[in-house]
């Protein structure tokens, strides 16, 4: 047993010695009134030793003394002498010798105590040390008196010493196998905490491999994810790059691209905007996918006044998150929660307008890259688109009206009337001359004239297109419109409203106003003209019938018709 736990054990024991005090002290006194005998010297002697004791003891306790093991190992020694001496020399024959007994016996328990005894020897040794006085004072008084009571009483004592040194010794053995348990026990439960602090730590170590490995398999996948997206993008440009080398359509480049975005990022919608003439195109040019009911005529109408007002304010691209339909109320109605518009344009010039959406929130926050680099792939087939139908107008068009020349309008003629044939179907032929067109340049001069033919073109090519036709000049005042698919009797009414268009044109020119006029040949395919290499040649001899027989009129082929 540790000094520290000695000296607490020392502590306890006061609280017991206490209450042994009182007691004691309480039955010598009862006793000294009980019997007359009893010498009230000897009673003083014992009682003022117990209370000495009790005053030492309450001495030490608040002083702590008790803190230093020699004082209490004295104090108890001292006890133990003084305790003999009372019982040999002053109890004598009293009957309160047991309680004398007692009071040894307990001094010895805590004189032994204060010792910390471990081993038989050290036990041998203290009991020497308490023992030889106590034999000394006893064989002193047997030699001195005569009464053979001591005799009894030194053997009393001899078997107490005996009693308490076996007592002791079996106390001893019983530590020393409690000492050995609790080591072992001890050993045990270090060993099994060092296992279970070691099973701790390779339960972090696996704790945190397995959040390593999660995090790498997390990380692995988004890596992943992010090469199947890059792969997805790459083709798409890749294919989009390829259609864009093999076409300079770019209405179907448009589609294309539309469709590779929505294939890709799976957008809820995504609209391309190209306005009027960019590459020498008619009419503006839109191009709108999306899977939500009713959002594609929407965006259709908005696109125009979007590219406008970004335009007027100088304002090339923006993304939209929590300001989505305060920003385009035609989303009002519908889950789009990211939109990212981008003005199209080359050379500072702008064509267009880019628009993407979706349900997502903050979609297009960041990694805008691939839409980037569409854009840019966009730009170019635009160019190319732009330069191609330039070139191909210098080579189809004619060079005052911005219409078909003779030239282009052969190969399509023949294009239009092969497929016709093959799909036997049908196509109309118009062929009309401006009347007294001499007149107008000798009157007026050339430059009158010119604008009276780019009149008359520009009227007759915005009329036939809406049919799904195609006009040409085909000489100096000569023009042929042609109207695939459509049989004589749906041409006539096309060609009755052209003519009464164009006769209601007026052509400003200085201080003149140059009224118009026209005679028009109108024939079929096969209703009347069985042939289609005569179809040309039949509405000519139509068109002057009507400019023999009075002009400024329409003349319908009956097939009764020949060259005048």
């Amino acid at each position: 047993m540790d000094t520290k736990s000695l000296i607490e054990l020392q502590k306890k024991q006061i609280m017991m010695h206490r209450t042994v005090y009182v007691l004691f002290c309480f039955l010598r006194i009862a006793l000294q009134f009980l019997n007359r005998e009893i010498q009230v010297k000897n009673t003083v002697i014992i009682v003022g030793f117990v209370v000495v004791c009790v005053i030492l003891e309450e001495f030490f306790y608040r002083y702590d003394y008790m803190r230093k093991l020699s004082v209490a190992q004295a104090t108890r020694y001292i006890q133990c002498i003084i305790a003999a001496l009372i019982l040999c020399f002053v109890q004598n024959n009293d009957p309160s010798t047991v309680s004398v007994v007692a009071l040894l016996t307990m001094f010895l328990v805590d004189y032994f105590l204060t010792m910390g005894i471990t081993d038989k020897e050290s036990l041998a040794t203290y009991m020497i040390y308490v023992g030889i006085p106590i034999l000394v004072v006893l064989v002193y008084k047997v030699s001195s008196s005569t009464a053979n009571e001591w005799i009894f009483m030194f053997f009393d004592m001899i078997v107490l010493l005996v009693v308490l040194f076996f007592e002791a010794l079996a106390f001893v053995s019983y530590m020393r196998n409690m000492d050995t348990m609790i080591f072992t026990q001890r050993h045990e439960m270090d060993d099994i905490a060092e296992q279970n602090e070691n099973i701790l730590q390779m339960q972090d170590k696996l704790k945190s491999t397995n959040d390593a490995l999660t995090l790498q398999k997390i990380e692995l996948q988004t890596a992943n994810k992010q090469i199947k997206m890059a792969n997805k993008e790459m083709l798409a440009q890749a294919e989009i790059l390829h259609y864009i080398a093999m076409s300079f359509d770019v209405s179907k480049i448009s589609n294309q691209i539309t469709d590779a975005i929505m294939q890709v990022k799976k957008l809820g919608f995504c609209a391309v905007y190209i306005k009027k003439g960019v590459y020498l195109n008619k009419y503006a040019n839109y191009v709108i996918k999306t899977d939500i009911g009713l959002l594609q005529g929407k965006i259709r109408e908005s696109m125009e006044d979007v590219y406008l007002e970004m335009t007027a304010e100088g304002q090339l691209e923006a993304v939209y998150h929590e300001d989505v339909r305060e920003e385009f109320p035609f989303l009002k109605e519908v889950r789009i929660n990211s939109v990212y518009v981008k003005v199209l344009g080359m050379d500072n010039d702008t064509y267009g307008l880019f628009m993407i959406g979706d349900s997502r929130p903050g979609l297009f926050s960041d990694n805008m890259s691939f839409y980037d680099a569409i854009i840019a792939q966009f730009d170019i087939a635009i160019n190319n688109a732009k330069i191609y139908n330039e070139m191909q107008h210098m080579a189809r068009k004619d060079g005052l009206t911005g219409i078909n020349n003779r030239i282009y309008f052969t190969q399509l003629f023949k294009e239009t009337v092969d497929k016709i044939k093959n799909s036997n179907g049908c196509v109309s032929v118009a062929l009309f001359d401006i009347d007294k067109f001499k007149n107008v340049n000798d009157t007026y001069g050339h430059l009158a004239g010119d604008e009276v033919i780019k009149r008359i073109a520009s009227v007759t090519e915005d009329h036939i297109d809406k049919y799904n036709g195609f006009v040409c000049r085909y000489g100096g005042e000569e023009f042929v419109a042609v109207l695939p698919g459509r049989k004589l009797e749906v041409a006539q009414p096309i060609i009755e409203e052209l003519f009464e268009e164009l006769c209601r044109q007026v052509v400003h020119y200085n201080e003149y106003e140059i009224h118009m006029s026209v005679s028009i040949g109108l024939t079929a395919y096969p209703e009347v003209c069985k042939d289609t290499d005569e179809l040309l040649k039949r509405a000519d001899w139509c068109m002057y019938y009507a400019k023999e027989h009075g002009r400024h009129q329409i003349n319908v082929d009956d097939g009764s018709v020949e060259r005048m």
